[in-house]
């Protein structure tokens, strides 16, 4: 396979995502969070009790309120000239990777039962599942017009 064809493969897959605006995004990624939440928190309900749901209410929201406030800024900055890419990198990194880290490590150092529950886990769970909906959610709304 030649860089060529590697080329062509990912500009067919990029081609057949459809351009969504962000109201519709967003509600994608609530509909998509709200699922694996609830597969989530029932586990850690089955290991901690009331402080897991706790924890993992607490990890969710403020991994969903990251994705969609990098959403938020690939609308309104992704396709703003040559920067366009730099600004969307930026607020993808310090809304949906540096919110949900410093939120979970500052309630994680805090003690008590959410610490106990292990937020900062559960943060990390829906961490990564947060990135992948929303990066290919940022895909389809850069396709948009505005």
């Amino acid at each position: 396979m030649t860089i060529l064809t590697v080329k062509s493969v990912q500009a067919k897959w990029l081609e057949k995502l459809p351009p969504l605006r962000l109201l519709t995004c967003c509600s994608i990624l609530s509909a998509a969070m709200l699922p694996f939440y609830g597969v989530v928190a029932a586990i850690a309900y089955s290991l901690h009790g009331q402080a897991g749901v706790q924890a993992a209410t607490v990890a969710a929201g403020v991994c969903w309120l990251g994705s969609t406030l990098a959403l938020t800024g690939t609308w309104r900055f992704g396709r703003t000239g040559l920067n366009g890419p730099l600004f969307t990198l930026f607020f993808g990194m310090v809304f949906n990777c540096a919110l949900p880290f410093l939120v979970g490590m500052v309630l994680y150092r805090s003690g008590g039962a959410l610490a106990q529950a292990g937020v900062f886990g559960l943060t990390l769970v829906f961490f990564q599942f947060a990135l992948i909906v929303e990066t290919l959610l940022s895909l389809c709304l850069i396709k948009s017009p505005r």
